[in-house]
C-alpha cells in the first residue's frame, strides 16, 4: 500500500513489502535505459512509493483564476492536451505525468488491456485516470464528475492523471487550484491549500501566471501579502525557484503604445509589473503572447490539429510582439546597458518564447541537480542509520529466548533498584536526561508539604481507627506550626532603624558595632519591585538587606561606612540601662563597646560577676534608679583567644565593603548621643571608653583582669532576635523545605519536621481530681500515705499515646510518600533506559509490557506501605519502651551530659560554665520538688490542689525528658527504614559468603514477581506463565514485524539511492523543455532558445 501523506526521508520507518517490490521494478527499468527524462520519471515513482514524492522537483503552475494558467500549462506540456473540460474548475492539486504515446503499450500490457494500433495513429491522446485507460474525452467526463462531486470543497490531496501524448516527453507537472478573489466563496481555503502545498514541496519549480498588464502594486492587500511575504502569512517564494509569466503580451504592448513613446519608458513600465519576494528581490518576469483555441477545438480531442494551430498562433504572436518592440517605439539614446544588452534586446528577451524556455530550463536543471545531490547524501545517511538500527534489532532478536524470561525479570529488578539507590543518594545525574532537570523534579519530586499531605492520606488509609491516628491531627499540627511561625514573625519586628547591632566578621574574628539605618532603595525600582508603599516606609521587608552604619574615629573625626548586610549575620544589641531589671542576673554575659587601634568601633564579649548596688537596690525595692553613668566591673572573655584585641586589623573588614561611601562627620558627639538607646548620659568621649575611662586591676586569682566602665557602654544581646523564614515549613526544616526533591534530603526534611513537632509538644490530656486520687498507689501497711510516682508514669504514658504517636505515624507515612515518589521516578527512568539501550529482546518486551509496568508500579506502592507499617511499629515500640521505663532522674542526667560536653568541647579559658550552673540549679530544683511531694499529704483537703499541681508539673518534666530521649532515635528509625534498608544491602552473616546480599526492595520485588502462592505454599512461577501474563510472545511478534519493516525500509532506501545515483550520472539531466522546443520549432530555435543556450 502506497503511503498517501508526504513524509520526510528522516522519518521513514516502515515501507510495505509491495512498495519495495514495485520500487525494484522501476530500478530494473532504470538500468535498461539511458534516457534521462525516463530515469527521472522512474525516480519520481520510486520516491512516491515511500511517500517521498515531495523530494523530487516538479514544475508547478499556479496563479489567479482566469489569468491564462491552463494556456501556460498546455504550452509547457507541448500542446493543448485538455485533460479537463472548459467548465471544470480545479479544486485540488492535479499531478499530470506526461508520457510518450509509445509508452502506452507497456502500460496496457501490464493492465492486460488490448489497444488497437489504429487508435494510436489518429492523434488521439490517451490517459490513465483512477486506474482506468481512456481517451481524452473520457478523462474530461471523469474529471467533470469528480470535481462536481466535490461541490464547493477545496482539498489538499493530490489527484494524479497520466497522459500519453504523440511525440511527447517524460515530464511531471502540477496544476494548483486558481487563487480566488476575496469576495468569492472559498478564497481563504484555496489560499491555504496553495500555501500548504508550497510548504510541503520546497523543491518544486513554481510558475506564477498573471496578466502582463497587472501591476502588483494594485493587487489587493491580502493577495499581495499572500504571494510576496514569507511564511506563515505568505508563500515565501525565492527567485531561484520561481518564474513569473505574464500572458496577453500583445494586448499589453498595444495599450502601452497609447501612453508612451520610447523603449526606455516601455522597459520602465515592464519593470513595474515585476513581483518582489519577501526580501525585496525581483522574481524573473517573462511576458508572453501564447494562443487561444476555440471551445470546439479544445473539446474535439484532435491533438495534432490543435497543436499545429497552437504553434501557428505562437509563432505569429511572437513575430508581432518583436516587431512592435523594435518598430512601434522610439529607440533608446544609450546603445548598451550595464548588463551588456541594449534596451531593445532586453525587452525582446523578456517577451520571447525562447527566452522564457531558456530561463525555465536552466532553473529547472539547476534545481534538479542541487536537490538530487542533497537527496543522495540524505539517503546515504538514512541507509547507515537503518543499517545500525537493523543490527541492534537483530542482536535483540538473536538474544530472545523464553527460558531467559526469569533472568530478564531479575535483571530488570536489579537495574531498577540501582536507579533507586543512585537517585536517593544523589548520584543519578538528572542533568543528562532528555527533559530539563527542573521539569523532571517538578513532575516527580515533592516538597515537604507534598509529602506530609500524601503521608496524611496514607495514614488515614493504614489506620482507619480514630484511636490509632486522629483524622484531624494533620490540620491541628499544621495550625500549631503556623501559629509558631506567626509568633516568630512578630519577634522579627525588632529589626528597625535606630537599633544597635553586632556584626561578626569571620575574616578578622571580631565583632563590629553598628547602627541600623533606614533602607537604601532605588526610586526607579522600588515602586516596581516592592511597591510604592514599601518605598515610603522605613520598615524592612522580610527579604530585604539591612543597611548598617559602622563608625571609625580618627584624630577626633568620625567617618561612617554603610553596607547592606543579610539579617542572618547581625544580632541586635540593647544598652544595659534599657534592659528590664527583672531580666538582669549574674553571671551576666554582655558586650562592651570599645575602639580598636585603627579607630573602628567594635564590641567585645564580657562577663559581669557582680551587679552595681543601684541595680540590686532597684530589684529589691522596685524603685527606678538611673544607672547609665554608674560604674560596673567586668572581665573580657576573649583574652584567651587574643591577648590584645587592638592588634587586630579592623581595616581588613573594609576590603569586603563594595560600593560604600565614606563621609566625614565632625563634631557629632551630640548627634551620636541622641541616637543612643539610653539617651540620658554617656561618656564625653564614648568611643575612647576602653582607652581612657576604663580602669583595671588584677583579680584575686592573679590571672584575670577586672575592668570598669559605665553601664551605658555595656550592651546585652537581644534574645528575641530569630532568623527569618519565608514560610512555616522553612522554619521547621530549613531553606530546602520548599524544594521538590527525590533524594535523601526529602527524608531529612521529614526528620526535621518530626523533631520540631516533638520539641513543641506538651502534655495535653488532664484528668479530674477523682481520677488522680483513684490512681494513687497505696503504701503497704500505711494508712495516711500514698505513692505518687507510679501515677506519674501512667499520666506520661496516656499523653504519649496521643500527639507523639500520631506525629510518629504521620512522619513514617510521609517518608513512605517521599520514597514512593523516588520509586515512581526511578521506574520511569528504568523503562526509558531499557527501551533506549542495547538490551536483549526479552528485556525489551518486558519494558513495553503494560501489565508488567502496572505490576511493578503496584508492588512499589505496596512496598512503601509495608515500610510505613514496619516503621510505625518500630517507632511505637521505641516510644512504649521509653515510657514504660521512666527514670525520674533522667533530666538531671541530660543536663549532666550537656555539662560534660560543654566542659570538653565548648568551654575555654576565661569562660564560666553555663551548663555547670544549670546542672546545679536542676539538681537543687529536683531535690526540692521531691521533698515537697514527700511532705505533702495527698489526703488532706487543704493541700489537695497543691499536690495536683506538683503532680502535673512532674508529668511535664517527665514528658519533656521522654521526648528529648525519643527525638533522635525516632528520626533514626525513619532513616533506617526508608534510606538504609533501601540503599544498603543486607549482611546478616558476614562470614557466610553464600548468604544473599539483595537489597530489601530487590528481595521484595523478586519474591512478589518470580514466586506465587499455591495452596498456601510459595512456588516458582513458570516462564511460560509469565510470558503469557506479560504478553511477551505477541510483543515478540510485533518486534519481528518491526525488524521486517526495518529490513524493507533499508531495502527501499538502497533502491532509491541507486536510482538517484543513476539519475545523477545521466547526461544532461531531464531535458524535457529542450525537447519541447525542438518539437515546437523544428530545432531551428528562436532568440535565446535553450538549444542555443546549451
Amino acid at each position: 500500500m502506497i503511503p498517501k501523506k508526504h513524509i520526510l526521508l528522516e522519518d521513514v520507518t516502515a515501507i510495505p513489502a509491495e512498495c519495495v517490490t514495485k520500487a525494484k521494478e522501476h530500478l530494473e527499468l532504470i538500468r535498461e535505459t539511458s534516457d534521462a527524462n525516463l530515469i527521472f520519471l522512474h525516480c519520481y515513482h520510486i520516491m512516491k512509493l515511500g511517500g517521498l514524492d515531495a523530494e523530487v522537483p516538479r514544475l508547478v503552475v499556479f496563479g489567479q483564476q482566469s489569468m491564462g494558467k491552463t494556456t501556460v500549462l498546455d504550452f509547457i506540456m507541448g500542446g493543448p492536451i485538455g485533460y479537463s473540460s472548459t467548465d471544470t474548475g480545479t479544486k485540488q492539486p492535479v499531478v499530470i505525468i506526461m508520457r510518450p504515446l509509445e509508452a502506452l503499450y507497456d502500460v496496457a500490457r501490464a493492465m492486460q488491456v488490448n489497444i488497437d494500433a489504429q487508435d494510436l495513429n489518429d492523434g488521439t491522446i490517451w490517459s490513465l485516470f483512477n486506474g482506468k485507460l481512456m481517451d481524452i474525452r473520457g478523462v474530461q467526463d471523469a474529471m467533470r464528475i469528480h470535481m462536481q462531486a466535490m461541490g464547493e470543497r477545496i482539498i489538499a490531496d493530490e489527484l494524479e492523471v497520466e497522459v500519453f501524448v504523440p511525440n511527447g516527453v517524460n515530464a511531471i507537472f502540477v496544476d494548483l487550484p486558481g487563487i480566488k478573489d476575496d469576495s468569492k466563496a472559498g478564497a481563504e481555503f484555496t489560499r491555504n491549500v496553495v500555501k500548504n502545498y508550497v510548504k510541503n514541496n520546497p523543491n518544486d519549480l513554481y510558475i506564477l501566471v498573471k496578466k502582463s498588464s497587472d501591476d502588483p502594486a494594485n493587487w489587493p492587500w491580502s493577495l499581495r501579502e499572500f504571494i510576496t511575504t514569507s511564511p506563515p502569512t505568505g508563500l515565501g517564494l525565492s527567485p531561484h525557484q520561481t518564474v513569473v509569466v505574464g500572458t496577453r503580451a500583445r494586448e499589453f504592448l498595444i495599450n502601452e503604445k497609447t501612453d508612451i513613446r520610447t523603449v526606455d519608458q516601455l522597459l520602465d513600465r515592464v519593470l513595474k509589473r515585476t513581483v518582489l519576494d519577501s526580501k525585496g528581490n525581483m522574481l524573473p518576469l517573462h511576458l508572453l503572447e501564447l494562443f487561444s483555441l476555440s471551445i470546439q477545438a479544445k473539446e474535439s480531442g484532435d491533438f495534432n490539429s490543435n497543436k499545429a494551430e497552437m504553434k501557428r498562433q505562437i509563432a505569429s504572436g511572437n513575430r508581432d510582439v518583436e516587431d512592435m518592440i523594435r518598430n512601434a517605439f522610439e529607440p533608446s539614446q544609450s546603445s548598451v546597458g550595464i548588463d551588456g544588452m541594449s534596451v531593445v534586446d532586453r525587452l525582446v528577451e523578456m517577451f520571447s518564447i525562447g527566452g522564457f524556455l531558456s530561463s525555465l530550463d536552466s532553473k529547472y536543471q539547476s534545481l534538479v541537480a542541487s536537490t538530487f545531490h542533497s537527496l543522495e547524501r540524505r539517503l546515504i545517511r538514512k541507509k547507515m542509520e537503518l543499517e545500525r538500527t537493523l543490527q541492534i534489532l537483530e542482536q535483540r532478536m538473536n538474544k530472545f529466548s523464553p527460558q531467559s524470561l526469569r533472568e530478564s525479570v531479575s535483571l530488570f529488578i536489579r537495574q531498577f533498584v540501582e536507579v533507586v539507590q543512585k537517585m536517593i543518594t544523589g548520584n543519578y545525574t538528572i542533568m543528562k536526561l532528555p527533559v530539563e532537570p527542573e521539569k523532571f523534579l517538578n513532575y516527580y519530586g515533592g516538597n515537604l508539604r507534598d509529602n506530609l499531605e500524601d503521608g496524611n492520606e496514607l495514614a488515614l488509609n493504614l489506620f482507619p481507627q480514630g484511636e490509632l491516628y486522629d483524622p484531624s491531627f494533620y490540620d491541628k499540627i499544621s495550625e500549631r506550626t503556623e501559629s509558631l511561625y506567626n509568633k516568630k514573625l512578630t519577634m522579627m519586628d525588632s529589626v528597625k532603624p535606630g537599633r544597635y547591632v553586632r556584626y561578626f566578621t569571620n575574616k578578622i574574628n571580631s565583632h563590629m558595632f553598628g547602627l541600623i539605618e533606614p533602607p537604601r532603595r532605588n526610586k526607579g525600582t522600588a515602586a516596581k519591585e516592592v511597591g510604592i508603599e514599601s518605598y515610603m516606609t522605613n520598615d524592612y521587608g522580610p527579604d530585604e538587606m539591612i543597611n548598617v552604619e559602622f563608625i571609625q574615629v580618627s584624630n577626633g573625626q568620625e567617618n561612617s561606612i554603610h553596607r547592606n548586610i543579610d539579617r542572618s549575620r547581625i544580632s541586635l544589641l540593647t544598652p544595659l540601662p534599657s534592659v528590664a531589671v527583672d531580666q538582669i542576673s549574674v553571671p551576666l554575659y554582655a558586650w562592651h563597646k570599645t575602639q580598636s587601634s585603627t579607630g573602628w568601633i567594635l564590641v567585645r564579649p564580657i562577663i559581669i560577676d557582680r551587679l552595681p548596688p543601684e541595680i540590686i537596690v532597684q530589684k529589691s525595692n522596685y524603685r527606678e534608679v538611673e544607672i547609665s553613668n554608674k560604674q560596673v566591673a567586668f572581665r573580657y572573655l576573649d583574652v584567651g583567644e587574643s591577648s590584645n584585641i587592638d592588634d587586630v586589623d579592623i581595616d581588613a573588614a573594609t576590603d569586603k565593603l563594595n560600593g560604600v561611601a565614606i563621609a566625614g562627620k565632625k563634631d557629632k558627639d551630640g548627634d551620636k548621643s541622641a541616637r543612643d538607646g539610653d539617651k540620658t548620659a554617656t561618656s564625653k568621649d564614648g568611643d575612647k571608653a576602653a582607652g581612657e575611662s576604663t580602669n583595671s586591676k588584677v583579680d584575686g586569682k592573679g590571672n584575670h583582669y577586672l575592668y570598669y566602665t559605665t553601664c551605658s557602654e555595656i550592651y546585652v544581646e537581644d534574645p528575641k532576635v530569630v532568623p527569618y523564614y519565608s514560610s512555616a515549613l522553612e522554619m521547621v526544616s530549613g531553606e530546602h523545605a520548599e524544594a521538590h526533591l527525590l533524594n535523601q534530603l526529602a527524608i531529612t526534611n521529614i526528620c526535621h519536621w518530626l523533631k520540631f513537632q516533638i520539641k513543641h509538644m506538651e502534655p495535653e490530656i488532664q484528668y479530674t481530681s477523682e481520677v488522680i486520687y483513684q490512681m494513687l498507689r497505696s503504701v503497704h501497711h500505711v494508712v495516711d500515705r500514698a505513692d505518687w510516682e507510679p501515677l506519674i508514669a501512667d499520666l506520661v504514658q496516656s499523653n504519649v499515646r496521643g500527639a507523639l504517636l500520631h506525629a510518629a505515624r504521620l512522619s513514617a507515612c510521609a517518608a513512605a510518600a517521599a520514597l514512593r515518589r523516588v520509586l515512581k521516578a526511578a521506574l520511569s527512568e528504568a523503562f526509558r533506559c531499557m527501551q533506549n539501550s542495547d538490551c536483549d529482546q526479552t528485556l525489551y518486551c518486558l519494558s513495553e509490557s503494560v501489565h508488567f509496568q502496572e505490576q511493578i508500579d503496584q508492588l512499589s506502592e505496596e512496598f512503601c506501605r509495608q515500610k510505613a507499617m514496619d516503621c510505625c511499629g518500630a517507632m511505637m515500640d521505641l516510644i512504649m519502651e521509653q515510657t514504660y521505663s521512666i527514670q525520674f532522674d533522667v533530666a538531671v542526667d541530660i543536663f549532666d551530659y550537656c555539662y560534660q560536653f560543654e566542659k570538653y568541647f565548648v568551654s575555654k579559658a576565661g569562660y564560666r560554665s553555663l551548663m555547670g550552673e544549670a546542672l546545679y540549679r536542676v539538681r537543687e530544683n529536683f531535690a526540692m520538688r521531691k521533698r515537697r511531694l514527700a511532705m505533702n499529704d495527698i489526703f488532706e483537703k487543704s493541700d489537695a490542689r497543691t499536690s495536683l499541681e506538683l503532680i502535673y508539673e512532674e508529668v511535664k518534666v517527665q514528658f519533656w525528658a521522654t521526648k528529648m530521649l525519643l527525638a533522635s532515635p525516632l528520626a533514626t528509625k525513619l532513616y533506617t527504614h526508608f534510606i538504609k534498608d533501601v540503599v544498603d544491602r543486607d549482611a546478616n552473616d558476614i562470614d557466610d559468603t553464600a548468604s544473599r546480599t539483595d537489597a530489601d526492595l530487590e528481595s521484595f520485588l523478586q519474591k512478589s514477581i518470580l514466586y506465587e502462592y499455591v495452596d498456601g505454599n510459595m512456588v516458582v512461577r513458570s516462564s511460560t506463565r509469565m510470558a503469557q501474563d506479560y504478553d511477551v510472545n505477541s510483543k515478540y511478534d510485533r518486534f519481528a514485524q518491526h525488524v521486517e519493516d526495518t529490513k524493507n525500509s533499508l531495502e527501499y532506501v538502497t533502491t532509491a539511492l541507486e536510482a538517484i545515483s543513476a539519475m545523477k550520472r545521466a547526461d544532461g539531466g531531464p531535458e524535457f523543455v529542450t525537447n519541447l522546443d525542438k518539437d515546437l520549432f523544428g530545432g531551428a530555435g528562436m532568440v535565446g532558445t535553450p538549444g542555443q543556450a546549451a
